[in-house]
């Protein structure tokens, strides 16, 4: 950190865990503008660099053409469910479920950076990669 101590509220975790708990309900509905229009324009996702999508992505659009598409091809979006979520101000962390394309289950856990409103940062970790891989690159190996 910066050498400041930080002073958190239970106003402010509670404000910033409902806020992100409503994007992830508004894109289980089918609403997929919804975290990219949350998103700051300097928003960062860092994705493990094993998957094909992987490493440091910046900004909304990257994130929407170049992480959300190859999501979409290895992950079943239906099956997704939001198992818990918590908070400490300005960060959440969100834990999930869902099938991937192979069929296997996997857990996602999402630790976000909120500001102003705003999604700053996301990590985003996952129990198995392997399972998130094309049939090709599974067969291959």
């Amino acid at each position: 950190m910066n050498g400041r101590t930080v002073v958190t509220s239970p106003e402010c975790a509670t404000r910033n865990r409902d806020f992100l708990e409503k994007l992830y309900l508004a894109s289980f509905a089918g609403e997929v503008a919804a975290f990219p229009n949350a998103m700051a324009s300097d928003f960062e996702a860092h994705v493990p660099p094993q998957l094909p999508w992987g490493g440091v992505h910046r900004g909304p659009d990257e994130f929407v053409n170049v992480v959300l598409p190859q999501l979409a091809v290895a992950l079943d979006f239906r099956s997704m469910r939001l198992e818990s979520i918590s908070a400490n101000c300005d960060r959440v962390a969100a834990l999930m479920s869902a099938r991937t394309a192979l069929g296997t289950n996997i857990w996602i856990a999402e630790h976000w950076v909120i500001a102003g409103d705003k999604l700053q940062l996301l990590r985003v970790f996952y129990d198995d990669t392997r399972s998130l891989q094309s049939r090709r690159a599974i067969a291959a190996s």
